[in-house]
């Protein structure tokens, strides 16, 4: 699965369709939400077409996750939450 990002409408980020088990374990064992968040495109994100000055592909790290601006940030959670079916289920609890 693929997308582009708001703020670079000719970037390309490839994600997973889901989590693993012990991903999902990693990410619960962080206190701080935002960092939380951070850790799940961590664990999200296959590869994206991010590249150095050098034109080298930077990792998808949590320090350079931090780096994106916060609408892209917010995307990038919202086409998880999508899915990962939280909104569903949050829906059905109502």
């Amino acid at each position: 699965m693929k997308m582009s990002l708001p703020s670079y409408p000719d970037s390309e980020v490839e994600y997973f369709d889901g989590l693993l088990t012990g991903e999902l374990n990693e990410i619960n064992k962080i206190e701080n939400d935002d960092e939380k968040g951070i850790k799940t495109l961590e664990c999200f994100i296959k590869s994206w077409s991010f590249v150095d000055a050098t034109d080298k592909p930077l990792p998808v790290t949590m320090e350079n996750l931090k780096k994106l601006p916060l609408k892209d940030f917010l995307e990038l959670m919202n086409k998880i939450n999508a899915v990962m079916g939280v909104e569903d289920g949050k829906k059905k609890k109502n």
